[in-house]
């Protein structure tokens, strides 16, 4: 990754990021599910690595908001009429 800034407290919050990133995934390792990847290093365990869990959009205006599973939304967005949608895209276009 090109990390291109030269200002001290950006440097010094990336080394810092980067070694709790590291430490979150020497944790992981000694977990049950993480046990595949003991002898792995990042890069190769995020390359083989499948996320089962369902995907979630998350849409709020104002104070008020809705979670649906990305396939419920994709069904619910396709139904509307197109004036809605018009009326959505703006929203959506901001993600």
């Amino acid at each position: 990754e090109d990390f291109k800034s030269t200002k001290y407290n950006f440097i010094v919050f990336h080394i810092v990021m980067l070694l709790i990133g590291y430490m979150y995934f020497q944790i992981y390792k000694n977990t049950e599910e993480g046990q595949k990847y003991a002898k792995k290093s990042l890069p190769v365990a995020i390359k083989k690595y499948v996320c089962k869990k369902e995907k979630k959009v998350i849409i709020y205006r104002g104070r008020y908001f809705a979670i649906f599973n990305f396939l419920e939304f994709i069904k619910l967005y396709s139904s509307c009429s197109e004036e809605i949608q018009s009326l959505l895209d703006p929203i959506l276009a901001l993600v």
